[in-house]
C-alpha cells in the first residue's frame, strides 16, 4: 500500500491507497447489511457465520487494489497482480484456504467489466458495488476528464 501511495502522489483521479481499501470494506459491509435485513435467510444466519463473512469482505476490500503499484510499474492488470500478490500474503499469515480463494476471485473480478454478479447478495457483489460508491465524483475536480463512463460515476452522495 506504501508502494500505490507514492505511485500515486501525483495522480489527479482516484487513489487506491489504505483510505480507499477501508472505505470499499466499510460500504460493502453496510452493503450486506442492508441485504440481510430485506433477506430472512441472512438474518437467520449464526453470529459466527456473520463474523465470518465480515472477514472476509473487510479482508476483500482492503486489499483489492493491492495490485496497483504492479500495474503502474510493469503494465499488468492490477486485478491480476492483485490475485498473485493477495494469496502470498493470505497464506503467509495462515488465512483459511478456502476464504484465500474466494478473496482472490473478488480481487481478479472485482471491477464488473469482465463479469457480472448474478447474485446480488454475493460478496463479490458488494466489493464491486462499493468500490464504485466509493468513489466521490461529486465533487472531484477531474471527473469530467475521468476515463470511467458516465454511468459508472459517483454522481451522487446516495445512489
Amino acid at each position: 500500500m506504501r508502494e500505490v501511495r507514492e505511485d500515486e502522489h501525483e495522480r489527479i483521479y482516484c487513489h487506491h491507497e489504505l483510505e480507499h481499501g477501508l472505505d470499499v470494506a466499510r460500504i460493502a459491509w453496510i452493503l450486506c447489511l442492508e441485504n440481510s435485513v430485506t433477506n430472512a435467510q441472512d438474518m437467520d444466519a449464526d453470529r459466527t457465520e456473520r463474523e465470518e463473512r465480515k472477514d472476509r469482505i473487510y479482508v476483500a476490500g482492503l486489499i483489492h487494489d493491492i495490485g496497483r503499484s504492479a500495474q503502474y510499474r510493469t503494465g499488468e492488470h492490477h486485478a491480476i497482480a492483485g490475485v498473485r500478490l493477495a494469496r502470498q500474503i493470505l497464506t503467509e499469515v495462515g488465512y483459511p484456504r478456502e476464504w484465500i480463494d474466494e478473496v482472490c476471485c473478488f480481487i481478479r473480478e472485482h471491477h464488473g467489466r469482465q463479469y457480472r454478479y448474478e447474485d446480488k447478495g454475493a460478496i463479490g457483489y458488494y466489493i464491486e458495488r462499493a468500490d464504485q460508491l466509493s468513489r466521490n465524483c461529486f465533487c472531484c475536480p477531474a471527473a469530467d476528464t475521468c476515463k470511467w463512463e458516465e454511468a459508472e460515476k459517483n454522481r451522487s452522495i446516495f445512489r
